[in-house]
């Protein structure tokens, strides 16, 4: 069995594949945006997956990696595994997210989205036996108060759409950091299969939703930004995500999460004239507040520590050697 590679310094390579992860990432909810100008969250949710699933498995497949036999009894635990966090961190997501957005602007959709990585420190400290530091838990804290300053003026309007379009958004976040959880306690499997087995169980699960949706009056135009979210932010990113991971470590990568918040509310200003308010800017700023209080630090002079951030957008599942550089897993995808 080979050894793993070393963790290399970024090329230009790597950093391209950082800023087209973290420009699809972000470019996620602007998609959205035209999906559901005619599409409904249904159609969109299953061809963004299937879409994806096919792209993860031609992947896997073609650089020498298949998914688990279900013939036998490790490869069905692996598969139970694979299910759960397809469902949590896929399947619900990639409903949630047009339907929510049917109801708020992708400004919104991808400030909330910024919660995830403090959401995937408070997960991984309840489930994955990472306990949290008096710094992270004032982390979790303060980006909380963002998150609440955000919801704030739907609060006082009461039960309005927009305040259940935050909620329905928060849940898809969840979803995303219970998947975190799931596979960080997964059996050994390579990541491309493992990746592409969940994508796999998220198609199988969304599918019946096609029983109650319609497919008329759908536009080119949403049936592009459709594929776009299937291939680009999905399918794409994970690839890029496995491989650079290999080279230049999650540490590298996990940090692309901070920009995609940031390429959502410019292109939600850019392209649909979306009204950026003041208290979204104080809720998206006090939320990344939050994520740099929970970043690991040790005394002076010992090595630090792989970021809190990084550990939950990166659980480090025990992986074969010859599939990743790190036990690292990928992270679930923006929006």
């Amino acid at each position: 069995m080979a050894r793993p590679l070393p963790i290399q310094k970024p090329t230009r390579a790597d950093w391209f594949a950082w800023g087209m992860v973290a420009l699809g990432g972000g470019s996620a909810p602007s998609a959205i945006n035209v999906a559901i100008e005619s599409a409904p969250p249904g159609v969109i949710a299953f061809f963004r997956v299937w879409s994806a699933a096919i792209l993860l498995l031609a992947y896997a497949y073609g650089t020498g990696r298949k998914v688990a036999s279900p013939m036998d009894a490790e490869g069905r635990q692996v598969w139970l595994y694979a299910i759960l966090a397809g469902a949590a961190g896929y399947a619900m997501p990639f409903f949630l997210f047009p339907l929510a957005q049917m109801q708020v602007s992708s400004i919104m959709a991808g400030i909330v989205m910024a919660f995830l990585p403090v959401v995937a420190v408070l997960m991984a400290a309840l489930f994955a036996g990472e306990p949290l530091t008096k710094r992270s838990t004032l982390g979790v804290f303060t980006a909380t108060g963002g998150v609440l300053v955000l919801i704030g003026p739907a609060i006082l309007g009461g039960m309005t759409a927009s305040f259940i379009g935050i909620l329905l958004l928060l849940v898809a976040v969840f979803g995303y950091a219970v998947m975190g959880v799931i596979m960080r306690r997964a059996p050994e499997f390579p990541v491309r299969g493992f990746a592409t087995m969940m994508m796999l169980a998220a198609g199988v699960m969304i599918t019946p939703v096609l029983l109650i949706t319609s497919f008329e009056g759908i536009s080119v135009r949403s049936w592009a930004a459709i594929l776009f979210l299937g291939i680009v932010p999905t399918g794409i990113n994970a690839i890029l995500i496995v491989s650079t991971v290999r080279r230049a470590g999650a540490g590298f990568m996990a940090t692309s999460a901070y920009a995609s918040p940031v390429i959502a509310v410019f292109f939600g200003v850019l392209f649909f004239s979306e009204a950026l308010f003041a208290y979204q800017v104080i809720g998206l700023l006090t939320i990344f507040a939050g994520i740099a209080l929970t970043q690991q630090s040790g005394p002076k002079g010992q090595k630090k520590s792989w970021p809190r951030i990084v550990v939950a957008a990166f659980p480090r599942r025990t992986t074969r050697p010859d599939d990743s550089s790190q036990s690292a897993s990928p992270p679930r995808d923006e929006a």
